[in-house]
Formats: structure tokens, sequence, C-alpha cells
């Protein structure tokens, strides 16, 4: 093992504690729970179901994310925050059919500002995929990515 590869493992857990830090108290931890396929961070509600999920990523990284939806929803929203627009993300969502729905950037909404949120009406049931991708990112870098789907 090289220590460069330590050295960058260790990088992302301190990032990763340090999103913790600082969110994971906005959360209810009574409303946490675990079965949604695997998802961590399932949180019921009377009109919906959602996750919010604290990650860490780096330049050219990808990472995959899937969101169960339930039969009869309405709205699904999602919301990819990394705190900054010193970095950039980008975020593709994919249908459980596995069609691309759409490619989003932060300035998407039409300002830069780390966030990309997308709503998304009458959404299919079924698992979506949701990828996220370290389009310019320097060093490791934490984001939030919340998944609320409401009847």
């Amino acid at each position: 093992m090289s220590h460069r590869w330590v050295l960058m493992k260790i990088s992302r857990i301190i990032g990763l504690l340090a999103v913790v830090a600082f969110i994971v108290p906005m959360v209810s931890a009574a409303g946490i729970g675990n079965e949604n396929d695997g998802v961590a961070g399932l949180l019921s509600r009377a009109d919906g179901y959602g996750t919010r999920e604290y990650f860490t990523i780096t330049q050219g990284e990808t990472d995959i994310h899937q969101f169960n939806v339930p039969a009869g929803m309405s709205l699904l929203n999602i919301d990819l925050n990394w705190f900054t627009p010193d970095h950039s993300l980008k975020l593709e969502i994919y249908r459980p059919n596995g069609s691309l729905y759409g490619s989003y950037h932060d300035d998407s909404g039409g300002r830069l500002d780390g966030r990309i949120r997308v709503d998304i009406s009458s959404p299919a049931s079924g698992t979506w995929r949701l990828n996220v991708y370290g389009e310019s990112v320097t060093e490791t870098i934490p984001y939030v990515l919340n998944c609320n789907a409401y009847v």
C-alpha cells in the first residue's frame, strides 16, 4: 500500500467527518432507518419518503447513488449541495428504465452557488440512479445529497 493512497483515504475520512459534525445535527436521529435497499438515511414523512446522505468526492471521481420512488408519488425533489462555488460537480439523473432524465451543472439554476436542485413531476416508480461527478474539484470535498418523494 502506498503512502499516497493511505493519505488520500485519511483525507476523505476527515472530510466526511467534518460534514457530519456540521450537518448531522439538522437531522433527527429518531427518523433515520435502513429500509431503502440498503441506502442509509431513509426518512419517513407523512407526505412522502426521502434520504439525506453525506459523502466526499475527488477530481474525476463518479459516485453512483440510487433512490427508490414508491408508486403514487407526485413529486421527486433532488438537492445536491457541496457548499461552495469554488468547485464544480455534475449530476446525471437516470429513470428506473435506465434512460437519462437529465444532466445538470451548478449553473443550471441560473447562478453559481455550489448546489443543484431538480424537481421531477409525476416520477416513475422504481429505482432512480443519480451519478455525481467531480468535474472540477481540488483535493477532496464534502457534499450532501437529499432526495425526497412526495404524494
